[in-house]
């Protein structure tokens, strides 16, 4: 055997044998197993009682966190009672108001007269709801439409607004969504908005006036010509009906915090 390869092979095993035989010489006997000591014991002891102590506090954390939800809960829809209250006496509130003011305007003939007034100013702001004759126009992307001159845009209905504004509309809704001076059409991501609110395809745009003349004058008109051109080149819907009776909602109500009377031209 070489001597690299005798010395690997026996040179742990003389070391062994020469620590053995040192504890032979001492007389030591055969390390066992310790028991766990006093020390292991008040260990082992300590911390069971704080792993007992962290169970005890999470379920007193559990029990209290669900009586605190429930407090919530209760206070949630408490408040809830409470605001469903204030809105109906809100309701009942405006309901006498108005009879106040009716009673009080049908008095007299100047009230009559403010009456009539104020009536024709709610149709043409918007501020009160409307009935009466008109035209029903509804406009839809192409079927299969994935480019913007297959779709309504915004700016489409703008023009066929003003357009309806144009051959005399006394109120227009588009989608129930009534439509003022104040009302913005443009588009909200992937729908077009109207009041805030999103509209969904299709869009019936309704038009109080004259049923008997604003169909055909409004294929004259830009907005007409934009939509009768988008239906013939892309496949756009649009279809305009005459209808004998429509009634428009009243346009949300809206705060002005300035305004000014604009000045006349002379």
């Amino acid at each position: 055997m070489g001597l690299l390869n005798y010395v690997t092979a026996t040179s742990l095993d003389e070391d062994y044998a020469h620590v053995s035989q040192q504890r032979r010489a001492a007389g030591a006997t055969p390390s066992r197993a310790r028991r766990p000591g006093t020390l292991g014991l008040v260990v082992l002891a300590v911390f069971g009682v704080l792993v007992a102590t962290a169970a005890v506090q999470t379920s007193r954390g559990a029990a209290e966190s669900a009586t605190s939800r429930q407090s919530l809960v209760n206070q949630v829809n408490a408040r809830k009672a409470q605001l469903a209250t204030a809105r109906e006496r809100l309701t009942a509130l405006n309901a006498e108001v108005g009879a106040l003011e009716d009673s009080d305007l049908d008095a007299t003939t100047a009230g009559r007269a403010a009456r009539a007034r104020l009536d024709r100013l709610g149709v043409i702001t918007g501020a009160a709801a409307t009935t009466g004759p008109g035209i029903r126009v509804v406009v839809d992307d192409a079927p299969g439409a994935d480019e913007d001159k297959e779709m309504v845009l915004d700016q489409d209905l703008q023009r066929l607004v003003n357009s309806l504004w144009a051959i005399g509309a006394e109120a227009v809704a588009i989608n129930g969504q009534r439509v003022t001076s104040l009302t913005a059409i443009r588009e909200g991501g992937d729908a077009i908005t109207v009041n805030f609110r999103s509209l969904k395809r299709p869009y019936t745009v309704s038009a109080i006036g004259n049923e008997k003349k604003m169909a055909a004058e409004l294929l004259d008109t830009e907005g007409g010509r934009t939509f009768l051109t988008l239906r013939a080149s892309y496949g756009l819907r649009f279809d305009v009906k005459n209808e004998d009776s429509m009634k428009l909602p009243a346009a949300p109500p809206i705060t002005l915090l300035h305004a000014h009377q604009r000045e006349r031209l002379k």
